[in-house]
C-alpha cells in the first residue's frame, strides 16, 4: 500500500483522501489473500508431520483425544473434589473437542503456576482455563502428572501469589 506523505487540507478533501487511503488498505489487505504455490522449501516439513498423521488414522487421533480428556475430567473430579472447579466443556466425551475448560475462579494466577511448572495450558480471559493434550505425543502418565502439578497449587495457593501475566501459547 503506498505511503501517505500528509492530509492534502481540511474539509470535503480530507474525507475524499480517507475514502481513497481505506479502498487502497482494503485492495491491498485482499491481494494478500491471493496467494500462489506455496515456496517448496516452506512446504517440506508438512510432509514430515503429515506422514505421522497419516500413519496414527485421524479415527485413532480422535478416540485417543477423547480419552485423554475424559481421563483429565475424572483424574480433576477424583484428585481436586473440593478445588471449586466448574467443567466448562461437555461432560459427554463424544460432544466436547480435544481439550477441556475448566472455571476455577482464579485462572489467570492458576495458568501462570501451571506453566512455572512445566504444564502449557490455555488461558481464555476473563476465567477459563484450557487443558488440550495433544494425543499424538501426550501420554496419560503426563496427563496424571500435569493434574498432580494443579492439585499441588491449588493445595498450597500459590496462584494468589502469582500475577495474571497471559503467555505467548494461547
Amino acid at each position: 500500500m503506498p505511503s501517505r506523505r500528509a492530509w492534502r487540507n481540511g474539509g470535503a478533501d480530507a474525507e475524499n483522501e480517507w475514502r481513497d487511503m481505506m479502498g487502497e488498505f482494503a485492495r491491498a489487505a485482499a491481494a494478500a489473500l491471493q496467494i500462489g504455490t506455496p515456496p517448496v522449501l516452506s512446504m517440506a516439513p508438512l510432509e514430515g508431520a503429515l506422514g505421522a498423521v497419516e500413519e496414527a488414522a485421524l479415527n485413532r487421533i480422535r478416540t485417543k483425544s477423547l480419552a485423554l480428556t475424559e481421563f483429565l475430567r475424572e483424574a480433576i473430579e477424583l484428585e481436586l473434589p473440593n478445588a471449586g472447579f466448574t467443567f466448562a466443556t461437555p461432560l459427554e466425551p463424544g460432544c466436547r473437542g480435544g481439550h477441556l475448560a475448566l472455571l476455577p475462579g482464579a485462572a489467570g494466577g492458576v495458568c501462570q503456576s501451571l506453566r512455572r511448572s512445566g504444564v502449557v495450558p490455555d488461558f481464555r480471559p476473563p476465567d477459563l482455563i484450557r487443558l488440550a493434550p495433544a494425543p499424538l505425543y501426550t501420554s496419560f502418565t503426563e496427563c496424571w502428572d500435569a493434574i498432580q502439578i494443579l492439585k499441588r497449587i491449588m493445595s498450597y495457593r500459590s496462584y494468589e501469589q502469582t500475577p495474571a501475566v497471559r503467555g505467548l501459547v494461547t
